[in-house]
């Protein structure tokens, strides 16, 4: 359904010494990040809050306007290129709904990302039905978006990403105030994106255990710097749980997988 980066031409999503600030002359929040993702791979972003991950994704897609780094996706500039452009190869979801198209029906919202200039309206309609059916909102098309739970809201402005086909996907916590099953639901859907469509996707979590359980690799942010990147098994240990966050969990193994569990607070207060 997602309209992939011909194999040939796709080289993927290439970040190299990005920095950026929330203000033009304010403190920089991020500074000399590297960032890879390859068509087909699950990249997550991790670190304590602050450390800079939605302004990452924010200066990637164009939402911030980086003061220094280059952005590559597929050997296209982004930085030169014009955002109508851009949006059609870095696909973002913010990490809070902004409020378009809460008002409109799922269909409606959903076709808010295509170029309805060049479609017709059964074409249009095609394309949004077949989006809605593949995120579990086939029967939901004409409900209104704010009749919707959380989780399907959140599948809603995937939908709406979705259906501008762009071979990358930046999404910025887009489970973090979902239960859990809608979690896993939502992480599943990104998933079979990227393993089925050749998506690549940059994906900003703080639940480590969905990080080492969907992610093919992470990047690890501290204090706007790189602090360490690699495969899941090798970088989500009990002391990289601790340099950042601190003693509160330790990481376990339980058939053949790792889960990050709470530590038991040394010291009790009663």
């Amino acid at each position: 359904m997602v309209a992939v980066t011909d194999a040939k031409s796709a080289t993927g999503l290439k970040v190299r010494g990005l920095s950026a600030a929330h203000r033009r002359r304010g403190e920089a929040v991020i500074a000399g990040i590297d960032v890879d993702v390859a068509p087909g791979e699950m990249v997550g972003i991790l670190g304590p809050n602050g450390c800079g991950k939605s302004t990452l994704l924010k200066s990637v897609c164009g939402v911030l306007t980086p003061r220094s780094g280059t952005i590559v996706a597929d050997g296209t500039d982004m930085v030169k290129v014009r955002p109508r452009r851009r949006a059609q190869i870095l696909g973002y979801v913010p990490q809070h709904d902004d409020g378009v198209g809460r008002a409109l029906t799922v269909a409606e919202s959903m076709s808010l990302a295509l170029d309805r200039r060049r479609l017709s309206e059964e074409a249009t309609l095609d394309i949004v039905l077949g989006i809605a059916e593949r995120l579990g909102l086939g029967g939901m098309a004409s409900r209104r978006a704010f009749e919707l739970s959380g989780g399907q809201q959140q599948r809603v402005l995937i939908g709406r990403t979705l259906a501008a086909q762009t071979p990358y996907l930046l999404l910025d916590e887009p489970v973090s105030a979902l239960d859990l099953r809608y979690q896993l639901e939502i992480m599943e859907i990104v998933r079979d994106l990227v393993h089925t469509d050749g998506v690549g996707v940059a994906i900003v979590l703080h639940d480590l255990n969905l990080a080492a359980a969907f992610c093919d690799r992470l990047i690890v942010l501290d204090q706007g710097r790189v602090h360490s990147q690699g495969r899941p098994a090798d970088v989500i240990t009990t002391e990289f749980v601790e340099t950042l966050y601190g003693p509160v969990a330790d990481v376990v193994h339980l058939n053949g997988a790792r889960y990050v569990v709470p530590a038991r607070r040394r010291n009790p207060e009663t």
